[in-house]
């Protein structure tokens, strides 16, 4: 088998670096950056300094992007999630139609790998015809396509956090099996207790129960029973899905009294913009799960990554 080359990471709509330390984690290398917010843009300049950040999508070119094998990120969400009931304008809208930007230089560079992660709402926007747009139109650049709604609480972290991740593989259709792996899955319970299911019976993962769960008050948005997407108080180990209103109250602890761990000398606007970096961020461990599939999947296939 040849050996792999270091796969290099190109991140747009790259927020506060959820994909590129996933994927990093998963054992790649992070190139290049893309982000138009400032708050974001100071949290990458500080974690990745050498790396080239681009503010402004709308005015990148292709040549601009260092040669890189795997492009990732979530183009806005705004405009396809079902929190805008009413409103959504879906890919016609001026920050989800930033899709079509990120295709044409797509369609510029042909990278191997796309991963792309959205709220599930991008399903059903527009009756389903948004998501039949973004597919078709990978499809029509080359890609095998493959899309999973996969949740954060599953992979080990305290917070219900649904969404779609779609991979693209150019040429065939190898990005299913990414996606889509036989044999065991590993699992985790609402509590964060991990177990693996296989043929033979269910054994303990070993992972960690989760030792913090957060308040988010009732009257921002919905009613505490809709689902992940639910405002309220939670004391089993687990949070509802936060959101980049920053309507998290508190981070507390949940195996003692009522405690609030207070972050204290940080300004109310800091603060806000930590909330709705943090709203608007991806699931590390999900991404470099992806990233480390993305990996064995080449390697099973003695693939040689340009």
């Amino acid at each position: 088998m040849k050996p792999l080359k270091k796969y290099q990471v190109a991140s747009f709509f790259a927020g506060i670096g959820g994909f590129d330390l996933g994927l990093e984690k998963a054992g790649m290398e992070v190139v290049f950056q893309c982000e138009i917010n400032k708050f974001c843009q100071k949290v990458l300049r500080k974690n990745w300094p050498k790396i080239s950040l681009h503010t402004d999508i709308t005015q990148l070119e292709a040549n601009e992007i260092p040669e890189s094998s795997v492009w990732c990120g979530g183009f806005p969400c705004q405009d396809v999630s079902s929190a805008n009931q009413g409103k959504r304008k879906g890919l016609e809208g001026a920050r989800s139609g930033l899709f079509y930007t990120y295709a044409k230089l797509i369609e510029e560079r042909k990278p191997e790998w796309l991963i792309i992660e959205n709220v599930p709402g991008l399903l059903n926007s527009h009756d389903g015809q948004d998501f039949k747009v973004v597919i078709d139109t990978l499809v029509e650049l080359g890609y095998g396509v493959s899309w999973r709604v996969l949740d954060a609480k599953y992979f080990g972290t305290p917070q219900r956090r649904r969404r779609v991740y779609i991979v693209a593989s150019l040429g065939n259709m190898r990005s299913s099996r990414v996606l889509f792996e036989q044999g065991a899955t590993r699992f985790t319970d609402k509590q964060g207790q991990g177990e693996r299911a296989n043929a033979t019976g269910t054994s303990h993962s070993g992972l960690s129960k989760a030792d913090i769960y957060s308040i988010q008050h009732a009257s921002i948005g919905r009613k505490a029973s809709a689902g992940p997407q639910a405002k309220g108080y939670r004391n089993d180990g687990e949070t509802y899905t936060l959101d980049s209103r920053g309507s998290s109250d508190a981070v507390c602890s949940p195996d003692v009294a009522f405690r609030i761990r207070a972050s204290a000398g940080i300004s109310r606007e800091l603060d806000s913009n930590r909330f709705r970096a943090v709203g608007n961020a991806v699931a590390v461990p999900i991404v470099e799960w992806i990233g480390k599939r993305i990996i064995a999947i080449d390697q099973e296939d003695d693939y040689w990554v340009r």
